[in-house]
């Protein structure tokens, strides 16, 4: 069926039927839309959404020739629904992984609060085992100097 289009109202001469799908034939969603032209006031009609654009199919019926008005609004409608029903339950899932990751997140915290605690601890044990080391060291040290002193002392009158 061909029908004039009232300027700016419509992206082609030629109308088509009613895609069964709401999916015009460059592969998106049909708009359905209010003109508001002098010629045509308040007329409903579906149209490509890539309107005036490069990927603009052409795809343009008044509502009134889509057949029964309702059935084919509430095709788009009941696509769109199920769109929006699956895009929550998507959204669903990505809030339930980023629970999901923030409770790993704040597992791994934790235990690298523990790590840092264990590794501070061994640290001190260290520094500890150096000073006694270190203590043990500056015993001997002592002991061998004495020794020497005394030595050299006792040792140092008989000559």
């Amino acid at each position: 069926m061909r029908r004039p289009c009232s300027s700016g109202s419509c992206a082609s001469s030629s109308t088509y039927s009613m895609p069964p799908s709401g999916i015009c034939a460059c592969g998106e969603l049909i708009v359905y839309l209010t003109s508001h032209t002098p010629e045509n006031p308040g007329r409903h009609f579906w149209r490509c959404r890539n309107f005036k654009t490069t990927r603009d199919c052409g795809f343009f019926l008044w509502d009134e020739d889509a057949g029964v008005q309702s059935s084919g609004t509430q095709r788009v409608v009941d696509m769109l629904r199920t769109e929006l029903e699956d895009s929550k339950d998507k959204l669903d899932e990505l809030k339930k992984k980023l629970e999901d990751t923030k409770m790993k997140f704040e597992d791994t915290k934790m235990k690298l609060e523990e790590s840092k605690n264990k590794i501070s601890k061994l640290q001190r044990k260290l520094d500890c085992e150096l000073l006694n080391k270190k203590m043990a060291f500056a015993a001997i040290l002592i002991v061998v100097l004495a020794w020497v002193v005394s030595f050299c002392f006792l040792y140092g009158r008989k000559m």
